[in-house]
Formats: C-alpha cells, structure tokens, sequence
C-alpha cells in the first residue's frame, strides 16, 4: 500500500479529530483564517454604520471628559509653579521636577507619607469586615425564608439611601459617649455600618443567580450549612467580592466627611484631610496640591488596574442577576 500521509497537508494528522472520554474535538489552528475578500471590501466592513459611529463618539467625548483633567492634574504636579500658573497646557517652557511630590510626602503641617498611612489602617480593615459581614448577611436574603424578610431587606435599603450627615448626627454623641471618637476604630465602624447596605443589596443579587443545585448537591452529601458557604459560596462569590472590595476601598479611602467630623488629632489626620491643608494661606500651590492628589488617587487606581478582570466579571454577572 502507498502512503498518502503529506506533511504539507492541512489535514495532517495533528489537526484530524481526537476524542476525549468520548467525545470529539478539534485541535485549535495554529494561525488565524486569511480572510479572502478584498483590502477595499474589508475596509468598507470595517468602518462602523452611523449609528453605531455616533454612540463611539459619544463615548469617545465621556473618555475625554475624564481623561482631561486627570492629564492635567498630573502635568501641574510635575512642573514648576511658574510654568502652569498661565494652565498646564501651556508648553512654551516644559520642566519636569519631582520636588512637588517630595514636598507633599513631608509636608510640614500634614506629611502625605503619615495620612497615606492612616488612611491605610482605616480603609483596609473597614473593606474587609464589610465584604466577609456583607457575604453573610447577603446569603440569608437570597436563600432563606425568615419572617419580616423583606422589611428588613427594605429597611438595608432605606439606610443605605440615608445621606451621610444623618449617619454623622446619629454616630456622633455614640462615639464620644462610648470614648471612639477621634480613634480608628471608631471611623472604621462608622465605615462598615455606612457600607452594609449596599454591599448586601449587591451580593444578594449576585448569589440569586447561584444554581441551587449545587447546594443541594453538597446536602446530599452531608455537608452542612457552614461547609455550604465556604466551600462553594464564598469561591463562587469571589468576582463579586473582589467587586464590592475595589469599590468600598475607593468610597473609603477617598471619604472626606467621615474623618472631617470624627478625626480631629493632627497625627490621625487621613489623606483627603490633608490635602486642603496644602494650598497655603497666602498664595496656592497648585502643583503641590496637584502632586498630593496624585498619591491620594494612585493606590485605588493600582488596586483596580490589577482587578479590573475580576471587578468586571462580577460586576456584570451581579447587574444581570
């Protein structure tokens, strides 16, 4: 018999079928298909309807309109007073220094080095009691029935719309009576409280789309409640936990009312304190106030670059639940 087998063949025998278990499946292509249509007619299907190029510059102008202050907040910060007290955009002399930033991280009347500290020790244990409590509370809403379930579902909601200054009046007298007034601990209990509502109306809606299944699946096997939530609960919540974590760490981190009312020593002061303290008395310097805002703002921006994946997973999946 003679061998037909050509290496040149693209149905060599790496790219035949194969099974698996049964089944048939197909070896990816190495390379992407070449499209055999012409340049001009791939062209033409390239460029986007009316429509469709109407809604891109619409979103093009929305990027713009938050892209243009953040470029020229970071231009203030790295050139000298005298080059952007005519605006940043002014370019006839461009010098690049670090001294604003050098400045605003030993600021006599407020290091940012110190308030980006504090600030730490607020935000990271106020994120992480809020999202583990929001997850426990949230479970019950999407999976028991209880009594008065809704009231208290509503009740979440109703606090969770409540402005911030009722909660400062409410929480005020309490801290001073009970001694956590101007203390961590109390601004990061004022922060969990302030953030349950909506943690729980966001991961309630996530855990809806749980298939009750699985749950019911692991009951069969014995597994209890507890074995339940942490074996297939809190891995199934994880993108949206890592959702509300990146958003309850911006809302904190960068919360200016909450320290405002409750912080008040000099040494506790939190970043977004701080950098008011900045613009002087006699004559604002705008590219250290500019520097001070860069340093406030990078950590939930590193935080959410190195998250976005999951930030978007979950929160796409708890919209669509």
């Amino acid at each position: 018999m003679t061998d037909t087998h050509n290496a040149d063949d693209p149905t060599d025998a790496d790219s035949e079928p194969k099974t698996d278990g049964g089944r048939v499946y197909h070896e990816p292509p190495e390379t992407a298909p070449i499209s055999d249509r012409p340049l001009p007619e791939r062209i033409r299907a390239a460029v986007p309807s009316g429509p469709r190029a109407l809604r891109y510059a619409i979103a093009i102008g929305v990027a713009l309109l938050w892209l243009v202050p953040l470029v020229g907040l970071f231009m203030a910060s790295v050139r000298p007073l005298d080059q952007i007290i005519q605006g940043w955009w002014n370019f006839e002399t461009f010098t690049v220094t670090f001294e604003n930033y050098a400045e605003a991280w030993t600021f006599q009347s407020g290091p940012m080095r110190q308030a980006m500290y504090n600030t730490a020790i607020v935000t990271i244990p106020s994120v992480l009691a809020v999202t583990l409590l929001g997850t426990m509370v949230a479970y019950p809403f999407a999976r028991f029935d209880f009594p008065a379930k809704k009231w208290l579902f509503f009740l979440l909601i109703v606090v969770m719309a409540a402005p911030p200054e009722l909660v400062a009046m409410g929480n005020y007298n309490t801290l001073r009576n009970t001694g956590l007034f101007d203390t961590y601990m109390g601004l990061i209990l004022v922060h969990i409280g302030w953030g349950m509502g909506w943690v729980v109306m966001f991961l309630r809606n996530f855990l809806l789309g749980l298939p009750e299944e699985l749950e019911e699946a692991a009951r069969i096997d014995g597994a209890s409640r507890y074995q339940i939530f942490k074996s297939i609960v809190l891995p199934y919540s994880a993108p949206a936990l890592v959702s509300v974590a990146v958003i309850q760490f911006t809302w904190v981190w960068n919360s200016f009312f909450f320290p405002l009312v409750f912080m008040r020593s000099r040494e506790n002061q939190l970043a977004p304190q701080v950098l008011p303290l900045m613009k002087g008395r006699l004559q604002i310097d705008w590219g250290l106030v500019a520097a001070g805002s860069v340093l406030t703002m990078i950590v939930p921006i590193l935080l959410f670059v190195t998250l976005q994946r999951y930030y978007k997973q979950g929160m796409v999946a708890a919209v669509a639940d």
